[in-house]
């Protein structure tokens, strides 16, 4: 059952029964359950070619929060009785249960994570992409893959940091995920904002599909807003584009007028 019907059940239970426990804790279930199913499409949309979402710092942390903010509030109301009168006490096993699976998912992911960061620290590939820089399309080509329905390209890419990090220009060939509202972006010369790790692990960053940059020196093409606009709608109707995205392309797009 779904985290946001449990809640609304929940919440109807503690109305009904008198018990601002149940109801507070349902409504808190009611209010994460959209959060997490969105935080979920997005670790769909990070998979690898191994179909294991590629986790970066950020994702995992604000993960971690969901996980602990719907744990610990659900453990709290049942352990100690939170607004639950001793006549309906058994009713406190519902939070009972789902905290403990939210704390016991949070700490398996901590575990996780930490494993994996610490294999990455012996295998070399320990430094996380924190410099901001500008990565530029020099060529891409189609590898015959998809990912979640994506495309997987292989990208020729000339990395620019920002001058103030004192990191040089370089040159990496990385295989990448495009998202389908970025391939209108992958013409030669243009390109994205990225973070990136620098030349000693030039494939480690994180590109910002959501921040297109026009090539150097070309005048802008005139943006025929109704246009993309409906391709972007064909997108999301088609379950290409996530709700997450759609609202972000959409705004971009309008913020071109």
């Amino acid at each position: 059952m779904k985290l946001a019907v449990l809640g609304v059940v929940t919440a109807a239970i503690g109305l009904i029964l008198s018990e601002s426990g149940l109801a507070a804790i349902g409504v808190l279930w009611v209010v994460l359950g959209p959060i997490m199913r969105q935080h979920g499409r997005r670790l769909e949309a990070m998979k690898g070619p191994d179909g294991k979402p590629s986790m970066d710092g950020r994702t995992f942390a604000s993960g971690t929060l969901l996980w602990l903010l719907l744990g610990v509030p659900s453990l709290l109301v049942g352990v100690l009785k939170l607004g639950i009168s001793p006549e309906h006490e058994n009713w406190r096993w519902l939070p009972i249960v789902i905290g403990v699976l939210a704390l016991g998912i949070g700490i398996l992911g901590g575990l996780l994570y930490a494993t994996g960061s610490a294999i990455g620290a012996v295998t070399g590939n320990s430094t996380p992409p924190t410099v901001p820089a500008t990565i530029r399309i020099k060529s891409s080509k189609e590898t015959g893959t998809f990912i979640n329905e994506r495309p997987r390209l292989e990208l020729e890419l000339t990395v620019e940091p920002e001058p103030s990090s004192g990191v040089a220009s370089y040159e990496v060939t990385k295989l990448a995920t495009v998202p389908f509202t970025a391939l209108g972006s992958l013409r030669v010369g243009d390109g994205f904002k990225a973070l990136v790790a620098g030349p000693d692990e030039p494939t480690s960053m994180e590109i910002h599909w959501d921040q297109p940059i026009a090539a150097q020196g070309s005048p802008e093409e005139p943006v025929d807003v109704p246009a993309r606009l409906a391709e972007l709608d064909r997108l999301h109707r088609a379950g290409k584009v996530s709700d997450e995205e759609y609202g972000a392309q959409r705004e971009r797009i309008l913020g071109s007028l």
